[in-house]
């Protein structure tokens, strides 16, 4: 068995573009299986009896078996990698832990802790320990990462940006917002050197301009939002999967200003994308919870009793 990258991210972006969760999952949870169980077929072994088995060491391995030994770590690493991303999106905070832990520990295995993605790997956990409300966790992993990125010398704009834009995040969610805005501010510096990088500087741009809001500077804040929206809506056909967090800001900046009806229908709108590309997660629920609010607030108890019944449900679901 030989691990074929292109194939599988073909296969899973195949599964992405229908948003059909339960089928991405199960995609992703057969190719694990598929790789974790794969076997070497050899063509014979000189020195042992059919049946019998034989101890080997790195310097009587062929190179079909070293070969194949390689692919299937990197199969591995790829399958785990996206399998604990996956359920992040969708809340599944065990499983999207089990993952993390079962591919760091792959990568440790290989020998890869010093690596450039292994750092990357970590932030993507520190992401979720970040959604999980785990602060100080996450600030250990950033701090895990920045470790290793600053060793090698990594100052690629891209990894510096997304550790910034992560670092910003947990800020935020302290309350800490001058420190958030400081953060999302050098994410996006370094995120406008990396080439053909729309979706990422749209993110940090959302980022930054709830960190701003959240200080008191608003027309900074909203020049910010509205050009992250503008790049949003032309990216993946309006279904890029950070579009509905730029919604969702733009509602609260909207009820804040005392237009809720905006605020309402741009809720709403979060909401359903939020529905389709990961389905009735964690930011569904808040999403309903705020919908219900604005509808309450005017007075239309009706819309406001169907979202507050959307939100009893899927949390009933994740909890």
């Amino acid at each position: 068995m030989s691990f074929d990258t292109k194939s599988f991210y073909d296969e899973l972006d195949g599964y992405y573009s229908r948003y059909d969760n339960d089928a991405t999952e199960k995609f992703l949870l057969d190719y694990l299986s598929n790789v974790e169980n794969s076997m070497f077929i050899s063509t014979g072994c000189c020195c042992c009896g059919d049946g019998d088995s034989c101890d080997t060491d790195d310097q009587t391995l062929s190179d079909a078996e070293k070969e194949w030994i390689v692919s299937r770590s990197q199969g591995l690493i790829a399958v785990l990698n996206e399998l604990a991303c996956f359920y992040r999106g969708i809340s599944r905070w065990p499983e999207c832990i089990d993952a993390f832990t079962r591919l760091k520990k792959e990568m440790e295995d290989c020998g890869l802790t010093s690596s450039d993605n292994y750092a990357l790997v970590t932030l993507n956990l520190a992401g979720a320990y970040r959604l999980m409300g785990d602060f100080e966790k996450a600030l250990e992993a950033f701090g895990e990462s920045r470790k290793i990125l600053e060793a090698n010398g990594k100052n690629d704009p891209y990894s510096t940006a997304s550790l910034f834009n992560n670092e910003g995040l947990v800020y935020q969610d302290m309350k800490e917002y001058a420190k958030a805005a400081e953060s999302f501010e050098k994410a996006l510096e370094y995120m406008r050197l990396v080439p053909d990088n729309d979706a990422e500087i749209a993110t940090s741009l959302s980022n930054a301009a709830m960190a701003y809001y959240s200080v008191g500077e608003r027309e900074k804040a909203e020049k910010m939002l509205d050009e992250s929206l503008a790049i949003f809506s032309e990216l993946d056909g309006g279904m890029n999967p950070h579009y509905a967090g730029g919604l969702n800001t733009k509602a609260l900046f909207a009820f804040n200003a005392g237009n809720v009806e905006l605020a309402a229908k741009t809720f709403e709108q979060a909401i359903e994308k939020t529905r389709l590309i990961f389905g009735e997660n964690r930011e569904f629920v808040i999403g309903c919870r705020n919908c219900a609010y604005a509808y309450s607030k005017l007075g239309n108890e009706e819309m406001s009793k169907k979202y507050s019944d959307m939100a009893a449900a899927a949390e009933a679901k994740l909890s």
